[in-house]
């Protein structure tokens, strides 16, 4: 939004006593404690001690701290109607995170006048798309896929809560478009109210094609290409000005851009980027189109994660069964080789036992036969005997 200014301080203790109540602020001599699960931004526009002045910016514009923390506020001087006053009361009390907000303000005039001069108050966001294009652009360190992503889906739902409320933004450029670098998010900010004043603001940076003819234009369609072109120009790191230097946008160089985003950020960002900037206005969503759009996405991206995941699964699930199976088979194989081994262990154990028994049967026979053989050599020795017992016999006599 603007540069960073690094200068003293100086010292204005402001009065609070005609602010208005939206976030009720009060003074006190040290900040009050901070509530369970209560956000940092909040707590800290409810619980500073006094709001400081630090520079100004333009004879309408400052910048002021909340003491004693480091969060800058900036403060815009106007006069504007009462119609506009109810205007931005009314945004006091909105809370969106991707909405820059209007904390409060102050009355500066007289209370029964018709125009009033005020005070109004709003977060302070040094660093917009340009700033960021040009910082990042010096080393080619092109913003993450992710984070792009973010930025689209975040946006979209700002954008979504206006356009319910009957509300175009119609003021897109590189400078309103910012990044929040404290809580990481990207932030417009609603300025409707001030449109009548300033009608000459209310212009986009990129035009869509059919902002020039006589065609009853869709204002929440001409935002979703404002948008698209700035989101573009951050996906390829540079200003896209370029493709309208002829007063309408240049067609082939905008496939040339399609071409370099889908090797940058192939997928969802390439996809919504390209319906975003359809040159057919007919064709080309508003934001709660977008918004459905961005839930379809986001559902087949859930599904492609659970078939992922299911695939996985089943994978997985295979391979447990397989290793399930080879175990069994493992099982098998080893109580086959058991059975197996104990068959020829008992083979073994009976042919064992039948040469035992074979060597026995036989000792027996040989046993058996000696014996016989000798009983036959007594015997033959006995009738030997008396023969020759005979014959002595007879030749004694």
């Amino acid at each position: 939004m603007y540069p960073e200014y690094c200068v003293a301080q100086r010292q204005q203790p402001y009065p609070l006593h005609k602010i208005t109540q939206s976030y009720n602020p009060v003074v006190q001599n040290e900040p009050r404690p901070r509530q369970p699960n209560e956000n940092p931004k909040d707590y800290m526009i409810t619980a500073y001690t006094s709001i400081n002045h630090v520079i100004d910016i333009s004879p309408t514009s400052s910048i002021y701290r909340l003491d004693p923390f480091a969060k800058y506020l900036c403060c815009w001087t106007n006069t504007v109607g009462s119609e506009e006053v109810s205007a931005i009361q009314e945004r006091t009390k909105w809370k969106h995170p991707n909405l820059v907000s209007f904390l409060f303000f102050e009355e500066q005039s007289d209370k029964f006048s018709q125009s009033k001069q005020l005070k109004i108050f709003y977060e302070y966001l040094p660093l917009d798309i340009r700033q960021l294009i040009e910082k990042r652009s010096k080393t080619q360190e092109y913003v993450p896929e992710e984070e792009i992503w973010k930025m689209i889906s975040g946006l979209c739902e700002a954008f979504v809560f206006l356009q319910k409320r009957g509300i175009t933004h119609s003021a897109l450029t590189l400078e309103s478009v910012y990044f929040d670098e404290e809580y990481l998010l990207y932030r417009i900010q609603d300025v409707s109210p001030f449109r009548a004043r300033a009608p000459h603001l209310f212009e986009n940076q990129y035009k869509s094609p059919e902002s020039g003819g006589n065609l009853r234009v869709n204002r929440f369609k001409q935002d979703v290409f404002g948008l698209g072109m700035i989101i573009l120009s951050l996906c390829l790191l540079k200003n896209c000005d370029y493709l309208f230097e002829t007063g309408s946008i240049g067609v082939i160089q905008l496939n040339d851009c399609f071409d370099q985003l889908k090797s940058l950020y192939p997928g969802r960002v390439d996809s919504i980027l390209k319906k975003m900037l359809l040159i057919d206005f007919n064709q080309r969503p508003d934001w709660l189109e977008m918004q459905q759009l961005l839930g379809n996405l986001k559902e087949m991206q859930l599904t492609n994660l659970d078939l992922g995941l299911s695939n996985k699964s089943s994978i997985l699930n295979s391979s447990f069964q397989l290793q399930q199976q080879q175990q069994q088979q493992q099982q098998v194989y080893k109580a086959y080789d058991q059975l197996t081994l104990s068959q020829e262990n008992r083979e073994i154990s009976n042919n064992n036992n039948k040469f035992t028994s074979s060597i026995n049967n036989n000792t027996t026979i040989k046993t058996t036969s000696t014996d016989s053989v000798d009983q036959k050599l007594i015997n033959l020795n006995k009738r030997i005997q008396e023969t020759l017992s005979k014959s002595l016999n007879k030749n004694i006599r």
